[in-house]
């Protein structure tokens, strides 16, 4: 699974490539556990023109009606339950150019963000926000810092665009099924390095595959094929002399 965060880190890229994450244990906070969040697309389906700009809107609901969920950096861990929080984080590179994992001794930052899956048939295969047929582009980030949703309440925002990328987009069904809540940690191990990592308390979809989304949330777009050029302009040109001998008769 290849996902892009709102802002590109080597750091980060480097972790998802060659990381999993881990648990902590301990005692969870007063808020709304992850399970709680649901990520969807708004308006997940439509019909478009050829030369369309496409925006896609999500929702971020906090299904927990007792309990807000909160990102906080005045708060320990960040107001969020420690038990959800990754062990490791990444700390550069070794001598051969590898990637090094310590264990976090403590957590400096938490903030929110977006991430865009690489997944569907709006983009070009294994090109992620690249086209053709189109090329997407973020939305600014639409969670500020700190962050609160409260009990039973849900976030609208426009995610970002689809624009077309190499002319008019041929006629047909277009997909995309993955965009994920993004949350940042930053920390340091014992000895004093910095540490980053990156965790997903929501997503539209877990799965790698259309049909693996059917029952969850996933936005489709259908393409209407462009008029024939030669055709339009007949049926002006018709309608024109047909004005034209309609206001002729009248005189």
């Amino acid at each position: 699974m290849k996902l892009l965060p709102h802002m590109l880190s080597k750091r980060v890229l480097a972790l998802l490539a060659a990381s999993t994450l881990c648990l902590l244990t301990g005692q969870a906070q007063a808020q709304a556990a992850w399970s709680s969040l649901k990520l969807s697309f708004l308006q997940p389906t439509g019909i478009v023109g050829a030369t369309d700009a496409i925006d896609v809107y999500l929702r971020l609901d906090n299904n927990d009606f007792s309990l807000p969920f909160v990102v906080d950096n005045s708060l320990p861990f960040g107001g969020l339950n420690p038990a959800d929080l990754p062990a490791d984080g990444y700390g550069g590179l070794d001598p051969s150019g590898n990637p090094i994992f310590l264990p976090f001794a403590s957590y400096t930052n938490f903030s929110l963000s977006i991430g865009f899956g690489c997944s569907g048939s709006f983009t070009a295969p294994g090109q992620c926000t690249e086209g053709p047929p189109y090329t997407f582009t973020f939305a600014d980030n639409p969670f500020s810092s700190p962050y609160s949703l409260s009990a039973g309440q849900h976030h609208d925002y426009l995610f970002g665009t689809f624009n077309p990328s190499a002319g008019p987009v041929a006629a047909g069904d277009y997909y995309f099924y993955r965009s994920v809540l993004w949350l940042n940690i930053e920390g340091q191990s014992a000895d004093g390095t910095a540490l980053s990592s990156v965790a997903f308390p929501s997503s539209t979809c877990d799965g790698d595959s259309l049909a693996a989304c059917l029952n969850q949330s996933y936005f489709t777009r259908t393409v209407t094929a462009v008029p024939e050029s030669d055709t339009s302009t007949l049926l002006l040109t018709g309608l024109a002399c047909f004005a034209f001998l309609t206001s002729r008769r009248r005189r």
